[in-house]
């Protein structure tokens, strides 16, 4: 019985063999042809503060190697080897200046790694990026220094500093809290943390204490390095501080803890969506620009910024500038173009909703709105390290408060009142709504389409601010809009002032914010139908609109601002070019964020989920036209057509 078929790998064999028939005559190989016999592998990758163990990894096809380790060239002895890994004792030298590896096989062959040390003072060059270093920490007779690597105080049992500490790329401290679950297993598939994918890049945090006995002389000091690697494309913001205040179960703020226990199955209740005072935790913050230099480094406050947000498995954060941690400001010219470089609060913001889908809509959107009078939050792309571990992409931005609109517009910080909703109280003083409810009943009770009627109205809110408001937001087709997201905020005065400079004269204007939903659902999203006739919007969210809209001089300068707004700030190639720069500034950096969050799932998500906003934008501008003659009537002005134009 004969063969059918030959299994493919035995062909295979027949084919690498030459000949299915017979063997191939013999060759001889020349030993140029030979492959080089494999060296031993060697690195030097980290110093134990406790053990003063040098380390690295070593490895060889020829069994396990010897490895020598010398300093300046002088043998210091040979290292034990076990498990892939080597490890040596050692004190460097005040003077040293390199340290080197040499890994022998049984063969004889040999492989070097080598370290070239500067020498570095704790206080000088206050730069982000450093190559290999010994620090040296200050020291007084008669005081002791004490010091931690890990983030956390410095205190009479930490280690005590006797010499250089040894800096190096890879920190001897282990990843612990990138692991840590920051939602709680119940929460919804794609909203729920995952553990990193990649190894996560660390840098190394350095906090020293001096002491008299126990007690403490002068204030704790920090610093933050990363060392021996290629600078981030983007600024680096590092926060520090003991980690039970973000990771432990009572008073944790950025882990489901103890309040979620109490409520199993629901991913709404957790530490992190506690809010005031006693939520707030100290931290240190440096924050750097790409270049690596230091913009400003203190002591502040952190808490959980977000509602909606904070559920899912990356937070934003808000940090603030008191004189209970020490400056009562962050100084610095952190948003290039804006003359305020002083700022109470500052917001660590993660893209909310968005950070699973383009991570750029807000901080890209609210930029195209900026040759408006709206008030917009600058924002600046950052990488944030948490402890010294890599904690992915997050926007610094500004906080609406009534320090942004006294830095911004020269107000008053006492006399600003700031309203959300339907005429909340959010910053401000009780009763302090009224002036806005009394609009409200007003536009109700009175035809704005009587000029007299519409005139008042001028007195209490800037129309025109209210116009580029609400065109921004139906344009973007925000879907968390008009009943969320929705602040606006007036300068408390007796009386309308119309000579006062902008901002000053205690009419009331609206804060952009929040376009997390911004372009998300197409372009043919009528947005515009949605708010003049959707019947289940509360009436609170439309009311404004919807009445003003009676008015012939409202309407005409609506349609005639919103068309302006089509052809110039929304214009396809307008949208896309903001769009593409704000991607081109996170690409390089988004492949690591996405191995440390998978949010988004990947960078073929991601740039699915670009694409899908771009051609929005690009189609967006002819459908909101075909929206507005649907709801609004006929585009081309009455005289135009009288003139046969």
């Amino acid at each position: 019985m004969g063969f059918r078929y030959l299994p493919s790998l035995l062909v295979g064999l027949l084919v690498l063999s030459g000949s299915a028939c017979g063997p191939e005559p013999e060759r001889r190989v020349s030993e140029a042809e030979l492959p080089p016999p494999a060296r031993p592998y060697v690195t030097i990758e980290g110093h134990a503060v406790d053990t003063h163990r040098l380390s690295g990894t070593v490895w060889s096809d020829a069994g396990v190697p010897r490895v020598e380790v010398y300093e300046d060239g002088r043998f210091l002895g040979y290292a034990d080897v076990e498990a892939g890994r080597w490890s040596l004792p050692w004190w460097p030298g005040r003077r040293a200046l390199a340290v080197e590896v040499v890994a022998k096989d049984r063969q004889g062959v040999e492989s070097r790694a080598r370290v070239d040390f500067q020498h570095l003072a704790f206080d000088a060059r206050p730069g982000l990026y450093q190559q290999e270093a010994l620090l040296t920490l200050p020291t007084t007779r008669g005081v002791r220094t004490n010091f931690t690597l890990d983030g956390s105080l410095p205190t009479p049992e930490s280690p005590l500093y006797t010499g250089p500490l040894v800096l190096l790329p890879r920190p001897t401290t282990p990843v612990t809290w990138a692991y840590v679950p920051t939602t709680p297993v119940s929460a919804p598939e794609g909203s729920r943390w995952a553990a990193p994918l990649e190894v996560v890049p660390q840098a190394t945090v350095v906090r020293y204490q001096q002491y008299v006995g126990t007690v403490p002389v002068g204030p704790v000091s920090t610093r933050t390095f990363l060392i021996g690697r290629t600078p981030y494309t983007l600024p680096v913001l590092s926060l520090v501080t003991d980690a039970a205040n973000f990771f432990d179960a009572e008073r944790g703020i950025y882990v489901p803890g103890r309040i979620s226990e109490a409520s199993p199955g629901d991913p709404g209740a957790g530490n992190y969506m506690q809010d005031g005072k006693e939520w707030e935790r100290p931290v240190y913050v440096e924050w750097f620009e790409a270049t690596g230099a230091r913009v400003f480094a203190q002591d502040a406050g952190v808490r959980i910024h977000g509602s909606g947000s904070a559920v899912l498995p990356q937070k934003s954060l808000r940090l603030y500038a008191k004189e209970e941690y020490g400056p009562k400001t962050f100084s610095g010219a952190v948003f290039p173009g804006s003359t305020v470089t002083d700022f109470t609060r500052l917001l660590v913001r993660t893209s909310g909703q968005d950070q699973g889908d383009t991570k750029l809509r807000d901080c890209a959107l609210q930029r195209l709105l900026a040759e408006t009078r709206l008030a917009l939050q600058p924002c600046r792309p950052t990488l944030v390290f948490f402890d010294g571990e890599y904690w992915g992409l997050h926007e610094l931005r500004e906080r609406y408060d009534e320090y942004y609109l006294a830095s911004h517009y020269g107000v008053d910080r006492k006399k600003v009142v700031i309203l959300e909703r339907f005429g909340e109280v959010n910053v401000g003083e009780a009763g302090d709504e009224q002036h806005y409810l009394d609009l409200i009943d007003y536009v109700q009770a009175n035809d704005p389409a009587i000029p007299a009627n519409y005139a008042w109205v001028g007195t209490r809110m800037d129309v025109d601010d209210f116009i580029d408001y609400q065109v921004a937001q139906l344009y973007l087709g925000n879907e968390d809009w008009p009943e969320n997201n929705v602040k606006f905020w007036r300068l408390r005065t007796k009386a309308y002032a119309p000579g006062a400079p902008y901002g000053q004269d205690g009419r009331w204007r609206w804060l952009v914010y929040d376009l997390d939903f911004a372009l998300h659902s197409g372009p043919d999203f009528d947005s515009l139908g949605r708010v003049l006739e959707d019947p289940t919007l509360e009436a609170w969210s439309v009311v404004l609109l919807r009445r003003l809209l009676r008015s012939p001089e409202f309407k005409a300068r609506f349609i005639e601002r919103f068309l302006w707004h089509l052809d110039h700030t929304f214009t396809a190639e307008r949208v896309t070019a903001y769009l593409d720069a704000a991607a081109a500034d996170l690409e390089p950096e988004m492949p690591g964020h996405v191995a440390r969050w998978s949010q988004p799932a990947s960078m073929e998500a991601w740039r699915l989920n670009l694409a899908w906003v771009r051609e929005t934008a690009i189609q967006r501008p002819a459908f909101m036209r075909r929206f507005l003659e649907r709801h609004l009537g006929p585009l081309t002005p009455p005289e135009a057509e009288a003139n046969g134009q």
